[in-house]
């Protein structure tokens, strides 16, 4: 089972949109449309792929009402939450997998993103004009300012527990966790797209980039402190993990020809 922790802005959207296409099943479960009952009724199903919903409460949520399901059937799994699932799941053999991008550029796509009506801090930013330094104010009073830290120090449901300072020992944690994590760079995504299918037999490797966030008009001025502190851990979380990407290298022509082959002999 491969269980994908989408750390936000990380070309998730395209990659979920991937993933379908090399799954004959795959589900997208709303916690308001009786999730439990949709979940068990196609958990039978083979080659089954689950996008969690895409909040940040109703991701680990979801993904807490399939402990004790019969999961034997699932091959993917992805959404915004924690490094941990493996414990509820100890019968199987559990694949991490997550993108990283440089922490900075991260949260500036992430709080253009916010800009969209329906996202988490939407209201909010809207009702003071879309400020930056509201925004990452925001972030840590939710408890979302070092994310990519807090996702991979985990638990899988780390946002439904009581919000807490990032500190040193979680930068640790994290770090350990990430050992056992398929860490890939965006900047190189046919690497990634061309590393996973092979390792998972994955037939369709055409994608198309989908929710970029794009625009101008952005007042992107900020507080350099207030900044800081919101990416300070992510900053060096990123730096090891940049050490250990599976997609560090280019491809060559053979391995590009074969990429765009793949999807005309699929049956």
């Amino acid at each position: 089972m491969i269980v994908f922790i989408h750390i936000p802005k990380t070309a998730g959207t395209t990659f979920y949109d991937l993933v379908k296409k090399n799954h004959s099943h795959f589900l997208k479960p709303k916690l308001e449309k009786d999730v439990f009952k949709y979940l068990n009724n196609n958990l039978t199903n083979k080659n089954l792929g689950i996008r969690l919903p895409g909040g940040y409460i109703t991701a680990p949520e979801t993904l807490n009402i399939l402990e004790g399901m019969l999961l034997d059937n699932i091959d993917f799994i992805g959404g915004h939450i924690g490094y941990g699932f493996h414990e509820l799941v100890n019968k199987q053999q559990v694949d991490y997998l997550t993108f990283i991008r440089n922490p900075k550029s991260r949260l500036l796509s992430d709080f253009k993103e916010h800009h969209k009506p329906g996202r988490f801090f939407y209201e909010e930013l809207k009702s003071n004009g879309f400020n930056l330094n509201d925004y990452l104010r925001l972030l840590k009073k939710k408890g979302l300012d070092n994310i990519m830290t807090r996702q991979l120090a985990g638990p899988e449901d780390f946002f439904l527990k009581e919000n807490y300072k990032v500190s040193e020992n979680t930068l640790r944690l994290a770090i350990k966790n990430s050992k056992s994590v398929l860490i890939f760079d965006i900047n190189r995504f046919d690497e990634a797209v061309f590393y996973l299918s092979k390792r998972y037999k994955w037939k369709y490797t055409n994608y198309k980039k989908q929710n970029v966030s794009v625009g101008l008009g952005y007042n992107l001025e900020y507080d350099e402190q207030l900044f800081f502190e919101v990416i300070k851990y992510d900053l060096e979380l990123y730096r090891e993990m940049k050490k250990n990407v599976l997609n560090d290298s280019g491809l060559n022509l053979f391995q590009r020809l074969q990429m765009k082959l793949n999807n005309f002999f699929v049956v």
